[in-house]
């Protein structure tokens, strides 16, 4: 599949997944959109982020996004079409779930497996472990712990992060409200953890300026 059908799947697994959520497509974060998550769900506690791989991608960036996109979640998936599964998984970063298709439809990984046929070896003989498709166990992604203050901040909009500065009263007199006078005056002040809960209040509470999904009883897309 390519990369276009993949995204609109996922959109549908994180609204089964993540009720009550936002749902973004290219969700800057970290440096001002120096990096985005291909599909979001904000949660009322935290981003869901999903990687997507289409047909006649390529892993080779899944190192960085590896290290670059915990700085601002808590929880990542990789999808993948199956032409590249294998190698995409095989790079897999620490702590992201896997997911699949199946049915037309998107699915945490089946990570059910097997004992194989036999397989001749130059030892004697082993029996190598296959998946196993008649049982179904559901992969996971682990709550990842790699926050970066100045990542967090770089969700956000200059108004945004006005708003943080003003509630904690950091902004001093003729201090001008600039973007990097104001990330500095929040990662300096600011435990990592308040500065992620109030990226979520903000990202929650956005007047949007492109299409996103809100799932949240009475909001409209």
């Amino acid at each position: 599949m390519k990369a276009g059908e993949l995204r609109s799947l996922a959109m549908t697994w994180l609204a089964k997944a993540y009720p009550e959520s936002i749902l973004v497509t290219e969700l800057s974060i970290a440096d001002w959109g120096g990096a985005s998550l291909d599909v979001a769900a904000i949660t009322s506690t935290h981003i869901v982020g999903v990687e997507i791989k289409g047909e006649g991608d390529s892993p080779s960036r899944l190192d960085r996004q590896g290290l670059a996109y915990p700085m601002a979640t808590r929880e990542m998936w990789l999808l993948c079409d199956e032409s590249i599964q294998s190698r995409c998984f095989s790079k897999l970063p620490a702590g992201w779930g896997r997911l699949e298709t199946c049915d037309q439809a998107v699915r945490p990984y089946n990570r059910a497996t097997k004992m194989g046929p036999k397989v001749k070896t130059k030892r004697g003989y082993r029996w190598p472990q296959v998946r196993d498709d008649a049982r179904y166990v559901p992969d996971r992604a682990a709550y990842l712990m790699q926050l970066a203050p100045h990542a967090l901040c770089g969700a956000l909009w200059r108004d945004e992060l006005l708003a943080i500065a003003k509630k904690y009263d950091l902004l001093q007199a003729r201090q001008k409200p600039y973007v990097h006078v104001l990330t500095e005056l929040i990662c300096e002040n600011l435990p990592v953890t308040a500065i992620h809960d109030e990226m979520i209040a903000a990202l929650r509470s956005r007047i949007w300026r492109k299409p996103v999904v809100d799932l949240r009883a009475g909001r409209g897309h």
